[in-house]
């Protein structure tokens, strides 16, 4: 599975839906609105990444919080 980065990974919860294909919809119509250019190269990331990956692969990242020491 892919490791994201805490920003692909905060920017996936914000606009993540009930799968990879809607979730990726999501973020095609967002794109255009985000002002700031750093926000908009995640959000360019995210998505190669999303569209290289298969639905069963999007369907086990986990969204729960993990707190490790």
């Amino acid at each position: 599975m892919k490791d994201f980065t805490v920003e692909e990974l905060n920017f996936l919860c914000i606009l993540r839906d009930i799968d990879r294909k809607d979730t990726i919809n999501n973020i095609v119509e967002a794109t255009p609105y985000i002002a700031d250019d750093d926000v908009r190269k995640i959000g360019e990331r995210l998505l190669v990444t999303l569209e290289t990956m298969t639905d069963a692969e999007y369907n086990d990242i986990s969204f729960d919080e993990t707190f490790e020491e």
